[in-house]
């Protein structure tokens, strides 16, 4: 009992550990460059062991891009369960992605747009909708129906092209080259200042009013 117990703990955290060391190749390298013999040699397992846990190269993409969509999500949701403030926690959202996808997010896109069959890319979009999207949605939602002073509709838009535009904003931001130039407390400094100019622009413009 107590040893099956034990190799199910090890299994797991084999296909644990086989994601992380796989999110950060695909990453920095992009799916096309990233074989299973790579990911095999930076795990210090076999090939054959790494099949034992994944068929193939694209279903460990998969399983890594669904493992960092529901990371976010979790991450997304404390946030705004936190923070009720619309400015404060949109602002802390712009801090979350400019802290946790300086290169993935525009790296995570060409990937399943271009190395990703049609079935994938529309399995995967689904999960980024409620993942990434949702959370966001929800946030302007609750604050178009708690703010008198908003309304989408006047606009002639919604929450969930509000959320996109917002989610634009940020990536627009992400400065990889530039990040990399810089040391920890300064990447930490040019995040924050980031952020507020992301809020800022999104919510007010550049006219006051």
């Amino acid at each position: 009992m107590n040893k099956k117990i034990d190799r199910t703990s090890a299994n797991h955290d084999t296909y644990q550990f086989i994601i992380r060391v796989s999110y950060q190749l695909f990453m920095e390298l992009g799916y096309r460059k990233v074989s299973t013999r790579m990911i095999a040699e930076h795990c210090g397992i076999t090939q054959p062991a790494l099949y034992h846990h994944f068929k193939n190269k694209q279903d460990i993409y998969k399983a890594v891009i669904n493992t960092s969509i529901q990371q976010t999500e979790h991450a997304l949701l404390k946030i705004t369960e936190e923070f009720q403030n619309l400015e404060e926690c949109i602002y802390q959202i712009a801090i979350y992605f400019l802290e946790n996808y300086q290169e993935d997010l525009m790296q995570m896109f060409h990937d399943l747009q271009h190395e990703m069959p049609n079935d994938i890319q529309t399995q995967l979009r689904i999960r980024w909708q409620e993942g990434f999207l949702k959370p966001i949605i929800q946030v302007f939602d609750l604050e178009e129906k708690s703010n008198d002073s908003i309304s989408f509709q006047n606009i002639e838009s919604n929450s969930e092209e509000i959320a996109l535009m917002f989610l634009q904003y940020i990536q627009t931001a992400i400065q990889p080259a530039y990040m990399k130039q810089l040391s920890t407390e300064q990447q930490k400094k040019e995040i924050k200042r980031k952020a507020k100019l992301i809020v800022h622009l999104f919510l007010f413009g550049l006219v006051n009013r």
